[in-house]
């Protein structure tokens, strides 16, 4: 599957760049390997797809995977969302979602679905002062 980076977005004033998959390029059983924080996945019927969080990331990092499809009720089901090489996906909380749906906006026609993620690259220190969860993905929304 060939990946497509569109231009710089709609008025994105500090010029940056998004992976973006639509239409046939989403087939059932794939996996996609972001290489920018921002994944839009369009697609014209229920897909189910494995997405690569990207490598590398930068302390704080935010990885968003959205589901922009212009049809309520659209459904991207994830069978996995990995780490890349060196990295892990915190199992507490949140956890990996089973689906993204597009949803009914309050203005009529369908919102853009997101889930995010946030990286750390030293964890954190708690009283003990030893790092905890370094190099971890934790999902937020």
């Amino acid at each position: 599957m060939a990946n497509y980076q569109v231009g710089y977005g709609h008025g994105d004033v500090v010029g940056v760049p998004f992976d973006f998959y639509g239409g046939a390029t989403l087939v059932t059983g794939s996996t996609i390997t972001m290489q920018t924080n921002q994944l839009l996945l369009q697609p014209t019927a229920a897909v189910s797809l494995t997405v690569n969080l990207p490598l590398n990331p930068v302390d704080g990092a935010c990885a968003e995977i959205s589901n922009v499809a212009a049809v309520v009720g659209s459904v991207i089901t994830l069978t996995a969302v990995n780490a890349n090489t060196g990295d892990t996906i915190a199992t507490a909380g949140l956890g990996v979602p089973a689906s993204i749906t597009v949803v009914a906006s309050t203005t009529g026609g369908s919102a853009i679905n997101t889930i995010k993620y946030k990286y750390t690259l030293n964890g954190f220190q708690p009283a003990s002062g030893a790092a905890v969860s370094p190099r971890t993905w934790f999902r937020v929304q």
